[in-house]
C-alpha cells in the first residue's frame, strides 16, 4: 500500500472516530441523564443527602415524644423508620412484614398518633409519596387533610412509600419499600 492511501485511510478512521464521539455527547447532553428526578422525603436527594444526621435526629426527637401507627389496607406498622431506605428491592420478597401492603386498584392508608402520655394528637401535618421503584409516571402524593386517605394503584411491582409527619414543631419521616399486587 502507498503511504498517502495508508494517511487516508487513518484521516478518515479518525474522523469517523471523532464524529462518533461528539456524536454520543450531543445524544447524552439531549437526554435526562443526571436529572435530579428522585423525591424520597418530597426533597431531593441532594438535600436529604445534606440533612440526613438531622432527619434520624428528628425522628428520634419524635418517637420520644408520639407513638404513631399507620395502617395500610390490613397492614399496621407502629413507629417511625427509615431502615428500609438501605435495603434493596429484592428484600421485600423475602421478608414476611411490610410485604404485599399495596394491591392493584383502591388503597386505604390511616394513621394514628398519641402522645407518650395517651392524648391523642389533632393538629397533625402528613405528606406522603408513593412512588415505583423503577420511574415516577405512577407516582401519588398526599397531602393529608385528615387522618385518612384513598388513592389507587394502577400496576403490579415494588413500590417506595415515602413521607414527612409534622406535630407542632417536631418532624418525624419515614421510609417503606412494599410491593403491589
Amino acid at each position: 500500500m502507498s503511504k498517502p492511501l495508508l494517511y487516508g485511510i487513518f484521516i478518515v478512521k479518525f474522523l469517523f472516530s471523532l464524529a462518533l464521539i461528539i456524536w454520543t455527547v450531543m445524544l447524552t447532553l439531549s437526554s435526562d441523564v443526571g436529572e435530579d428526578v428522585d423525591n424520597a422525603f418530597l426533597s431531593t436527594y441532594h438535600n436529604v443527602d445534606d440533612n440526613f444526621n438531622q432527619m434520624i435526629a428528628d425522628n428520634h426527637n419524635f418517637s420520644n415524644l408520639y407513638n404513631i401507627t399507620f395502617y395500610f389496607n390490613n397492614t399496621i406498622i407502629n413507629n417511625l423508620t427509615i431502615k428500609d431506605a438501605f435495603l434493596s428491592q429484592r428484600a421485600v420478597k423475602k421478608r414476611d412484614i411490610k410485604k404485599n401492603i399495596l394491591k392493584v386498584g383502591s388503597n386505604t392508608f390511616k394513621y394514628e398518633i398519641i402522645k407518650k402520655d395517651g392524648t391523642k394528637i389533632k393538629n397533625v401535618k402528613l405528606n406522603m409519596l408513593v412512588t415505583m421503584t423503577t420511574n415516577h409516571l405512577f407516582d401519588k402524593k398526599l397531602i393529608f387533610e385528615n387522618n385518612t386517605e384513598t388513592f389507587n394503584i394502577e400496576k403490579k411491582g415494588y413500590w417506595n412509600i415515602t413521607g414527612i409527619i409534622e406535630v407542632d414543631n417536631h418532624k418525624g419521616y419515614f421510609f417503606i419499600k412494599t410491593n403491589a399486587k
